[in-house]
């Protein structure tokens, strides 16, 4: 396996992940207390965001973290 530090790979990554879990932006930003701008921010561009958030997300996609670093 291969991982990647690029925040574009990173955001496309929890965009899928978001996408396997049937879930939309709404729902995911409500559920990490975040407006939808801000959470659709992060799949545009990681770069800014948080361990802490990306902790939240695989909780809530039902996924390992290593998964957002996927190559």
């Amino acid at each position: 396996m291969r991982f990647t530090t690029d925040p574009k790979r990173i955001a496309a990554n929890i965009r899928a992940e978001r996408s396997r879990a049937n879930l939309l932006q709404k729902e995911v930003a409500d559920k990490l207390g975040l407006t939808s701008r801000t959470y659709i921010t992060y799949e545009e561009d990681a770069s800014m965001i948080k361990m802490s958030v990306l902790i939240k997300l695989s909780e809530i996609f039902g996924c390992d973290i290593s998964s957002f670093y996927l190559q």
